[in-house]
C-alpha cells in the first residue's frame, strides 16, 4: 500500500479555483459586504512587490463577519457537484483499487475541500469501492458562526504543502517510499519533490520546465467534451 497526495486546483477540477467561484457566488448573492473588499483590496496593496498567489493565499479578509452556513445554503439552493476530470477521477479510482491511501492537499479553503472530499468518496462508492479520502486544507479561525478573515495556522500551499504531507505520513506510520503526488502549479513543487513518483498535471509553463528538468512524469487530465462520457486525455 502507498499513498497517493491530489492538489485540486487545476489538477482534480477546472480553473478557476474553487475560492474564486465561492467569492463572486457570495458576492453575487450580496453575502460579500463591499467594506470587506476594501478591506482585501488594502490588505493586498500593503503586500505590493510580493507574488498576487502568494499574498491572496493569507488575505482572506473578505469573509470577515460572513456566516459559516453559507456553504450549506449555497449547496442546497444550487445543488452544485464538482466537475472532475474525468481522467483525474480514472486515476483516484486506479489507486483506490490498490488499496491506497488517497489524500487531498490544498490550498483552497477547507470548507470546499470538504465538498470534493464527499464527492469523490461517492463517486468511488459508485464504483464499488468504499474509501476515506481525509482533505490537508487551509483552515480558517471563526468566532460566533462567522468567519473572522483570518487563517488558521499556515495557508496550505509551497513548501506548507510539503511539510503536512511529512506530517500526516509520520503520524500514521505510513511509508512514503512509494507514494505519488499530483499538481499543477510551481508552488507545488515541493510537494511533489516529497514522494517518489510525482506527476505534473496540466503544469504552468513554469511548473512544465520544472517537471522536464527533473525528469517528472507530464499528464493532461481535460475536461470531458458536451453530451460525452470519455475523457478526451488519459495518463500519457
Amino acid at each position: 500500500m502507498s499513498i497517493a497526495f491530489f492538489d485540486i486546483d487545476g489538477t482534480l477540477l477546472p480553473r478557476p479555483s474553487l475560492e474564486r467561484r465561492f467569492f463572486w457566488k457570495l458576492f453575487g448573492a450580496g453575502k460579500i459586504p463591499v467594506a470587506n473588499c476594501l478591506r482585501w483590496a488594502a490588505e493586498m496593496f500593503r503586500h505590493r512587490g510580493v507574488e498576487f498567489s502568494v499574498v491572496a493565499q493569507s488575505n482572506k479578509t473578505y469573509l470577515r463577519g460572513v456566516s459559516t452556513g453559507v456553504i450549506s445554503e449555497m449547496l442546497r439552493e444550487t445543488r452544485w457537484v464538482p466537475e472532475f476530470f474525468p481522467a483525474a477521477l480514472q486515476r483516484i479510482w486506479w489507486h483506490a483499487l490498490r488499496g491506497d491511501t488517497i489524500v487531498l492537499v490544498t490550498g483552497t479553503l477547507a470548507p470546499l475541500a470538504e465538498i470534493v472530499q464527499a464527492a469523490l468518496e461517492r463517486e468511488l462508492l459508485l464504483r464499488g469501492v468504499e474509501t476515506r479520502i481525509p482533505a490537508i486544507a487551509t483552515q480558517l479561525t471563526t468566532q460566533d458562526g462567522c468567519w473572522t478573515g483570518r487563517v488558521s495556522g499556515s495557508p496550505m500551499f509551497g513548501e506548507a504543502k510539503a511539510a503536512a504531507i511529512r506530517g500526516f505520513v509520520d503520524a500514521r506510520a505510513l511509508p512514503l517510499q512509494e507514494s505519488s503526488a499530483y499538481g499543477d502549479h510551481p508552488l507545488d513543487q515541493f510537494m511533489l519533490e516529497t514522494v517518489r513518483n510525482p506527476f505534473a498535471v496540466n503544469p504552468t509553463s513554469g511548473l512544465r520546465r520544472i517537471a522536464l528538468r527533473k525528469g517528472w512524469r507530464v499528464v493532461i487530465w481535460s475536461p470531458c467534451p458536451r453530451r460525452t462520457p470519455a475523457p478526451r486525455h488519459a495518463l500519457e
